[in-house]
């Protein structure tokens, strides 16, 4: 495989990853189907607010990642030219 054709897959791989990530955000399903809602524990459904924050940014993950692809490609270049 090309140098082009890894950049390019990496590149297509990444933007798939950060655009998925916004289609499934919508709504919740339970395991039966419906939709999921959390109580307040006076039987009145919470319908409104978001999912807390519970990880890492990916786009830094990501970021760093292409860093260290970018790093080893070029060290690969760099030990095929010193043979």
């Amino acid at each position: 495989m090309g140098v082009k054709r890894i950049l390019v897959l990496a590149a297509v791989i990444g933007a798939a990853l950060v655009l998925s990530s916004g289609a499934f955000a919508g709504g919740l399903t339970c395991a039966h189907g419906s939709t999921c809602q959390n109580s307040s524990g006076g039987g009145e459904p919470n319908t409104g607010g978001t999912l807390p924050f519970t990880g890492l940014d990916l786009a830094g993950i990501a970021a760093v990642g292409g860093l260290l692809l970018a790093g080893g490609i070029t060290l690969h270049r760099a030990a095929r030219r010193s043979r």
